[in-house]
């Protein structure tokens, strides 16, 4: 579904792909779960950001963690996170935090 050439998807591509709405990526985004690239109005994810995206709401959905617990995990930076995620996800969660810290 998404190509290697593209660097970047809009909100409404990301959203279908992930089987939830538009509200719920604009909510993550304002707990700085992720930090899509905006130009003027429009957001845009990258693969990095579906990724961590998809991992996130693996937690919640299949690992039965709530947002909150998954904030705390974030922000103390714990292994804990990482532990079952594939390298393409940890390369994700770095991606992730270096953008946070800029």
């Amino acid at each position: 579904m998404f190509s290697d050439r593209d660097k970047s998807y809009p909100i409404e591509l990301v959203a279908e792909f992930l089987g939830v709405n538009s509200r719920t990526l604009y909510y993550y985004e304002r707990f700085s779960l992720v930090v899509p690239v905006r130009r003027g109005r429009k957001r845009y994810y990258s693969k990095e950001d579906i990724s961590w995206l998809e991992y996130v709401r693996e937690m919640m959905y299949d690992q039965g963690m709530n947002l909150r617990s998954i904030i705390v995990l974030i922000k103390r930076r714990d292994d804990v996170i990482l532990t079952k995620c594939p390298e393409d996800v940890v390369n994700s969660f770095k991606n992730y935090l270096m953008r946070m810290e800029d």
